[in-house]
């Protein structure tokens, strides 16, 4: 026969006599399908049986659990409770609605809507890591400029005053080119966030980017010969970023790609960089000035990478920015140039040595996406090997007073 209860006198003795393993059942007198179920430990908790689409369920209602040292008054209200989530239980399932999925979407939704901060850490694994080559930055970004301010906020509550506040943060220092930067970081991670449905809509759109300057920022000749007297053995600069710098003046290649050369990359004159920041693999030619620079950095080697970090992993190019930012640069220079200046002032020297743009490109490893650099595959190896040894010839002559020292192939306007 059925044990029933009708008020909390009829929970008192249910819970007082608690079977001796698992669990019984009580059933309320006046709520079909309401049961209070008694554990082995003593515990109560009340559980609705239904069938809906001709499927039993048994939902656990969220109340208090009951034990027998229960006071009458507290026993009473939980009746009082569940008996009201009962009737409202049974309302849903007269309509088709089944609690208990509707219950477990809740708590989805509660479980899986991250803070920003952990799906920061699901953009970089799934997004940015397969699909950029430059997810470190990235990373580096969040890590800086957004996690600290935002981080802790779920996904689904951030709002665009707050993005406005990081950006104008940046706006303030100056650093226009950032706080660009830092948009498009945050659009592609609320994009990804909506693809994957942790929000309706992207809180980025329509945040527009400050206008950008076209940089053309050389090199003087004066400053490249401070940069190789702040470069070398003598420098308090670690031995990695004082000749990675040097290396990104004589060949023209993107620190990043500077900061990860191994030496199984090296044969001979040639560096062969199986893929770099667009995609593309590179062959570098390399004069007897690199050549010099990569003999002079073996002694620092580790672990096949030729600029390795004192951790003996992949050196970071910010590494190299704050080492350029720190050089006594002349009073005539009219800003602080970057280690992309230094890119940029190679693939000028070797047009102002009468290059051409095919040849700058390809020193450069430029994208040609017009209809004859689709079909053209030639690697132009003899090219880029005049333009690299009449570059070392030029600056050899620059830094050490050969040939005509007055010639200044680098005159242009400083940004």
């Amino acid at each position: 026969m059925t044990k029933t209860y009708a008020n909390h006198k009829g929970l008192k003795s249910a819970l007082s006599t608690p079977p001796n393993d698992g669990h019984e059942e009580t059933k309320d007198a006046t709520a079909t399908g309401l049961y209070l179920r008694v554990y082995s430990t003593g515990l109560g908790v009340f559980v609705h049986r239904y069938k809906i689409n001709s499927v039993r369920r048994v939902f656990i209602l969220p109340l208090p659990e009951l034990a027998k040292a229960s006071k009458e008054s507290e026993l009473s209200s939980v009746l009082a409770q569940a008996r009201a989530i009962h009737a409202q239980q049974r309302t849903q399932i007269k309509a088709g609605t089944d609690p208990a999925i509707e219950r477990d979407l809740k708590a989805q939704e509660l479980v899986t809507m991250p803070t920003v901060a952990e799906f920061a850490e699901t953009y970089i694994k799934r997004y940015a890591q397969p699909k950029k080559k430059t997810w470190a930055e990235d990373k580096r970004q969040l890590d800086r400029d957004v996690l600290p301010a935002i981080g802790s906020v779920k996904l689904d509550k951030v709002k665009r005053s707050q993005l406005i506040s990081l950006l104008d943060r940046k706006q303030d220092s100056g650093a226009m080119v950032a706080r660009n930067r830092l948009i498009s970081l945050l659009a592609k991670l609320f994009a990804y966030a909506l693809e994957r449905g942790h929000i309706e809509q992207n809180p980025v759109n329509g945040i527009k980017r400050t206008k950008e300057t076209s940089k053309d920022r050389v090199l003087t000749n004066d400053e490249i010969r401070v940069l190789w007297t702040a470069t070398d053995e003598t420098s308090n600069t670690s031995p990695s970023v004082r000749l990675a710098l040097r290396l990104i003046l004589v060949t023209a290649q993107r620190s990043s790609e500077i900061c990860q050369m191994h030496e199984s990359q090296i044969n001979g004159h040639w560096w062969h960089i199986p893929e770099t920041k667009n995609g593309l693999e590179q062959y570098v030619y390399l004069s007897d000035l690199a050549l010099s620079l990569l003999e002079e950095a073996k002694p620092y080697s580790r672990n096949g990478l030729l600029l390795p970090s004192t951790l003996a992993e992949v050196m970071e190019s910010q590494i190299l920015s704050k080492a350029m930012s720190r050089i006594k640069w002349p009073e005539s220079s009219l800003s602080r140039p970057t280690p992309h200046d230094l890119r940029r002032t190679c693939i000028t020297g070797i047009s102002c040595l009468g290059f051409g743009r095919l040849v700058q490109d390809k020193v450069a490893n430029h994208i040609d996406s017009s209809v004859g650099g689709i079909y053209d595959r030639n690697e132009y190896a003899k090219e880029k090997q005049q333009a690299m040894e009449a570059w070392a010839r030029k600056l050899n002559e620059i830094l050490h007073g050969q040939g005509n020292s007055n010639s200044n192939i680098l005159a242009f306007h400083q940004a």
